[in-house]
C-alpha cells in the first residue's frame, strides 16, 4: 500500500479528487471533531485495541468560504457524517476501508488525505 500523503492546502486539489475519484479524503484529530466521542477504540476492521486518535471522513463537494471548512461531508442515512476512527498505526488503511465502505470497490490509486490544521470541526460541517 502506498504511504499516506498528508495535503494542506486550498479545496482545488479536493475538488480534483471529487472529481476524479467520486470522493476526497479528510483525515484529522479526533481532538478537532466536538461532537465525536472521545475515548472510542481504533476502528480498524481486522480489529485494533488501541484508542482513536484520528478521524477519517469522505468529502463530496468543496467551496471556496473564508469563514468556515467549505466541505460537504458524506453522510449516512442517520444523517451523521460517515467517519472511520483509527488509531495513528492504522491511518494508511483508514481511507482504503473509508472508500470500500462507500463504493465496495478498492480505493483507486492517487487520492490524497487531507487534514484541516488549526480547524475545529462540527457535524454540520
Amino acid at each position: 500500500m502506498p504511504e499516506r500523503t498528508l495535503t494542506p492546502g486550498p479545496t482545488d486539489a479536493i475538488t480534483d479528487d471529487i472529481r476524479e475519484h467520486g470522493f476526497a479524503i479528510l483525515q484529522t484529530r479526533v481532538e478537532r471533531i466536538s461532537r465525536l466521542v472521545k475515548g472510542l477504540p481504533c476502528q480498524e476492521v481486522e480489529g485494533c485495541t488501541e484508542p482513536a486518535t484520528l478521524a477519517t471522513f469522505a468529502v463530496d463537494a468543496a467551496t471556496e468560504d473564508d469563514t468556515a471548512l467549505g466541505l460537504q461531508l458524506v453522510k449516512g442515512p442517520d444523517g451523521n457524517p460517515v467517519c472511520i476512527v483509527i488509531c495513528d498505526k492504522h491511518r494508511n488503511q483508514a481511507s482504503h476501508d473509508l472508500y470500500y465502505a462507500l463504493t465496495g470497490r478498492l480505493r483507486p490509486d492517487g487520492i490524497r488525505a487531507y487534514d484541516a490544521p488549526g480547524r475545529h470541526m462540527a457535524w454540520n460541517c
